[in-house]
């Protein structure tokens, strides 16, 4: 699964490997520390440590209707 399909605005806990380009949705919750304990359960038994606990945010930017905000224009 491509980071770009997560849902937006869930805590989740997903796997990702340093390998892998891509990232697998393990599972959702309604607080962060619901999915800081999944996280954490989940890597007690994995020397890798392959699970992550987060949340991610619709950027501003498309809630603008793709604009960059004025400041991010650059001046020459």
């Amino acid at each position: 699964m491509s980071p770009h399909d997560l849902p937006l605005n869930t805590w989740m806990v997903i796997e990702q490997h340093s390998a892998w380009k891509s990232v697998a949705l393990v599972s959702q919750h309604e607080s962060q520390g619901a999915a800081e304990a999944e996280r954490d359960r989940r890597n007690c038994d994995s020397p890798d440590r392959p699970y992550r606990a987060c949340l991610l945010l619709e950027p501003i930017g498309q809630r603008m209707g793709g604009h960059l905000a004025p400041g991010a224009y650059g001046h020459h």
